[in-house]
């Protein structure tokens, strides 16, 4: 899955340090994220030049461009003891999009969008670069105290925003979600979304509601997307999942009584039974619900061999 980088190392321990120039800067745009990328020389290509594998701006990158910032920089994380900061999204509109600007002088420095990291590789980058997007939503959507309007002031200890006025402390967003795997003997229910880009096949999935387990979320979200009842749910494993800021724990489990499914409309355009050997492949590499769909598709997912002999 995405999260999974060895031998890449993610530490997320919180630092209040000074970048270092070998440090990594992750700036973001319009939702779109600035990258290195550079013109290699390759024979029997027209031109005999190619693209690079896209690279992450250096500290050291503004030095020696003379490029002074106005923004400070958050520190993000370090991954293979290298620390990661973002361009501080939450300064003045005119001081930020001024040191954007700064960034275009850079040669070689390009955007690349935010939504087509699910797609980038190696993985380790593009789990570095949605981690770092998902903070930078968070950093911009909490500028002000949710309780007295207050400007929030960044934590000296702590990945938090704290108000200077009434102490109100907030900690980044991470929503908890169930992703969930209907099945009923050799065969599993896929579903797809409605009015979405994606054309891939998915598993019954939904966030969690105030006051609910995971366990009651899973009879819930199986009930109301494809109007089915649900029995004998194995917890299989979570992961943190930055394009939807959530928190996926994913469950096997067995139809109960009928398995006659209808797609919600709404959320889900099309609720579907798939004999084990005519599945479609999923997201194996980055998803949680690709890997779900795959362990199914190869007797690998908790509980196969109990229900096998039902």
């Amino acid at each position: 899955m995405i999260q999974d980088i060895a031998p890449h190392i993610y530490h997320n321990e919180y630092e209040f340090s000074e970048p270092q120039p070998e440090d990594y800067i992750l700036g973001i745009r319009d939702g779109r994220l600035y990258m290195k990328e550079s013109l290699q020389p390759e024979a029997g290509r027209p031109g005999g030049e190619t693209a690079s594998e896209p690279e992450f701006l250096q500290v050291k990158d503004l030095k020696d461009a003379g490029i002074k910032l106005s923004s400070q920089l958050d520190f993000l994380f370090r991954i293979d003891g290298r620390a990661y900061y973002l361009l501080d999204p939450r300064g003045s509109i005119q001081e930020r999009e001024a040191d954007l600007a700064r960034l275009d002088q850079i040669p070689g420095l390009v955007l690349h969008n935010v939504s087509a990291i699910r797609g980038m590789r190696p993985v380790w980058k593009a789990y570095s670069m949605i981690t770092a997007a998902q903070l930078h939503s968070w950093y911009t959507a909490r500028r002000f105290c949710g309780r007295c309007g207050h400007l929030m002031d960044k934590s000296q200890v702590e990945r938090a925003l704290v108000c200077p006025n009434c102490g109100q402390t907030e900690y980044p967003k991470i929503s908890p979600c169930v992703i969930v795997a209907v099945t009923q003997g050799d065969r599993i229910l896929l579903t797809k979304y409605a009015n979405r880009y994606t054309k891939n096949f998915a598993l019954v999935a939904g966030f969690v509601e105030i006051g609910e387990s995971l366990e009651d979320c899973v009879r819930r979200e199986v009930m109301e997307e494809v109007g089915l009842k649900v029995k004998n749910l194995v917890y299989y494993k979570s992961q943190p999942w930055s394009f939807s800021e959530s928190l996926l724990a994913g469950f096997y489990c067995q139809v109960e009584g009928s398995s006659e499914a209808h797609a919600d409309g709404e959320e889900l355009g099309l609720a579907q039974w798939f004999q084990r050997d005519e599945m479609p492949c999923g997201e194996m590499e980055i998803s949680l619900t690709g890997e779900m769909i795959e362990a199914f598709r190869t007797k690998t997912y908790p509980g196969y061999k109990l229900w096998e002999q039902d």
